[in-house]
């Protein structure tokens, strides 16, 4: 079966978020020929929908009544404009694909495959109730409230659907579990985008964001959620002895505390905090650095996750530090591209130093990283497969 599918994919992300894994996979399905539809949460409008054209993606932005963080699939006004929508929709689809099971991506969702008689696959991808991410980053407030309605919806759904994605082995270890057959089960990471992360020298990124080109300069990306660093300032303070012109590049907007275990370990002059970034900024911004970080404490929240900076890290072609917890210990044991540390500070600063005083070395593993990128972890190597999937649920469905 190679034809050509219509593709609903329904997301609770809103649209800042274009870099989010449901809007990679439509691109990405998109250029490969296949007609999508995209639903996602507007980011401010309480109001009216919002359709237009983004990258080949017919993209539909939807009204929702919260704010912040709880604009994330909850609010039913959202859900009901959803239906509604879907209700007099005139595209005809061959599935439906609903990225995470909330009330206002699952039930529009499960209302247009039972109209139309269409197969349902989700996708799972963090590991949020039973002691997970809800409890890095939502107030103790939200998880006495809704700690079990999260649970509840993340699971509660999952056999129901045709099939599953899952961005980490974790998680399709928890869907059969729940007794999802492993052949509904695809495990499909987070994707990497060489052709926009290109290699780029050091000295030229330095030049375009106003760093010193002579610092040494480490790196840890990401938009909002900014989990961990507390082992990286402890050891940021052990390397600022060794250099104190070091610099460590901070993306996106990390809370107050984060600042303050800054202060407190002493090295707030030996961060660069980009702030918010322009999408088409971010290679220019991280390519500054000649190390990476992606600190992962042991628990349920990492063990579950499939950090998507690590794809970023590696179409640079830099060499990354991480810990040994889930997916990522398997990745870094099965590929050369980085160093493994304890969970503890000097481990993780003398493994940053070892690659500051290893050039060669660090040359060596970030050229794997870029080859990695390139050869595996490309998304138009990885949509193959999601296609392959898509395909077969179909001719399962076709002949059942």
């Amino acid at each position: 079966m190679t034809q050509k599918l219509g593709i609903l994919m329904i997301s609770h992300h809103r649209r800042y978020k274009s870099q989010a894994r449901s809007f990679a996979m439509a691109r990405h399905l998109a250029q490969n020929g296949h007609r999508v539809s995209l639903i996602v949460t507007a980011d401010v409008r309480k109001v009216g929908l919002v359709e237009s054209d983004w990258d080949g993606v017919h993209v539909i932005e939807t009204p929702d009544l919260l704010w912040g963080p709880l604009r994330s699939g909850w609010d039913w006004w959202n859900l009901i404009s959803r239906i509604l929508y879907l209700h007099q929709a005139k595209e005809s689809y061959d599935l439906v694909h609903c990225f995470e099971t909330r009330p206002a991506t699952i039930y529009p969702a499960l209302f247009y495959c039972r109209k139309h008689k269409l197969p349902l696959v989700t996708d799972w991808n963090d590991w949020w109730g039973r002691g997970g991410l809800i409890n890095e980053v939502r107030p103790k407030w939200y998880r006495f409230f809704f700690g079990n309605i999260e649970t509840y919806y993340e699971e509660a759904f999952r056999k129901q659907g045709a099939g599953l994605t899952v961005i980490s082995s974790a998680l399709g270890k928890r869907a059969a579990a729940l007794g999802l057959p492993p052949e509904r089960i695809l495990h499909l990471p987070g994707g990497a985008l060489p052709d926009y992360f290109q290699l780029k020298t050091k000295q030229a990124c330095c030049e375009y964001s106003g760093l010193p080109v002579s610092a040494p300069i480490l790196g840890f990306s990401s938009l909002d959620s900014h989990l961990d660093l507390e082992i990286v300032m402890q050891a940021l303070a052990i390397v600022a002895k060794r250099y104190p012109a070091v610099k460590l590049i901070i993306t996106g907007t990390p809370a107050k505390s984060i600042l303050d275990l800054a202060k407190v370990h002493g090295v707030e002059g030996n961060l660069y905090l980009t702030g918010f970034l322009p999408y088409e900024e971010l290679p220019w911004v991280l390519g500054c650095a000649e190390v990476f970080l992606l600190p992962l404490a042991e628990k349920i929240s990492n063990l579950g996750r499939w950090p998507n900076k690590i794809c970023d890290y590696i179409s640079l072609g830099r060499p990354t530090i991480s810990n040994p917890v889930g997916d990522i210990q398997t990745l870094f044991e099965n590929y050369e591209i980085g160093l493994l540390a304890r969970w503890d500070p000097e481990d993780f600063a003398e493994k940053i130093i070892t690659l500051l005083e290893h050039p060669d070395l660090a040359a060596r593993l970030g050229e794997n990283a870029r080859k990695l990128a390139v050869t595996v972890f490309d998304w138009k190597i990885l949509i193959r497969q999601l296609e392959e999937f898509y395909y077969s649920l179909l001719s399962d469905q076709t002949s059942a």
